[in-house]
């Protein structure tokens, strides 16, 4: 934990996307350590080295701002979308993602946020779609230059299929992905559909 005086120097300086990230990546740990029902507003401002004031200007409330730090890394950074040479590799880089980026912590807070958030429909915050696509997208178009993919192969479906059946996996079981089922959808799921013939 930063000390105050750290904790003033932070403040002082992090504005914008940098102090976003440093937010966002204090909720991820608060999760990890304390779990969503002990996670506070009030604890992620003090890891993060600003006030609870700042929090609450850009989310309304705890849910949002778990939600928030969630949709930041899943199912991952645009810069982190792996380029392995071919899309079985590609595609299994990015399932292995969605475990690693805090899974655990991230499905734990899953289901406490059911329970708070009523009837809002969680699946679409906390895996949108439109970041699925750019993802799926940027592997799509590297197997086409490559001649791995034919052009007319990439549907709205295809952009997100990989993604909702892991969705599908880590929600049912709350567990991370075992390396078999990760292959299982790559190869007997999602390349027999896309590959060229």
């Amino acid at each position: 934990m930063p000390t105050s005086q750290e904790q003033d120097q932070l403040k002082n300086r992090r504005r914008g996307k940098e102090l976003e990230a440093a937010i966002l990546q204090a909720v991820r740990e608060e999760l990890t350590e304390q779990g969503y029902s002990n996670l506070t507003v009030d604890s992620v401002a003090e890891r993060a080295g600003t006030s609870k004031a700042v929090l609450y200007r850009r989310w309304a409330n705890r849910a949002e701002l778990v939600l928030a730090a969630i949709r930041d890394r899943v199912p991952l950074p645009l810069e982190e979308v792996p380029d392995h040479g071919n899309l079985r590799d590609d595609v299994c880089g990015v399932l292995r993602a969605m475990n690693q980026n805090n899974i655990q912590a991230m499905l734990n807070a899953f289901y406490g946020l059911v329970a708070e958030m009523g009837d809002m429909p969680l699946a679409s915050y906390i895996f949108p779609h439109g970041r699925q696509n750019r993802t799926m997208s940027i592997l799509l178009e590297r197997a086409v230059e490559r001649g791995e993919v034919s052009a007319e192969a990439v549907t709205p479906r295809m952009l997100t299929l990989p993604s909702d059946l892991a969705r599908h996996e880590l929600m049912l079981y709350n567990a991370p992905m075992s390396e078999e089922t990760i292959a299982n959808i790559v190869d007997e799921v999602y390349l027999p559909l896309v590959l060229k013939r």
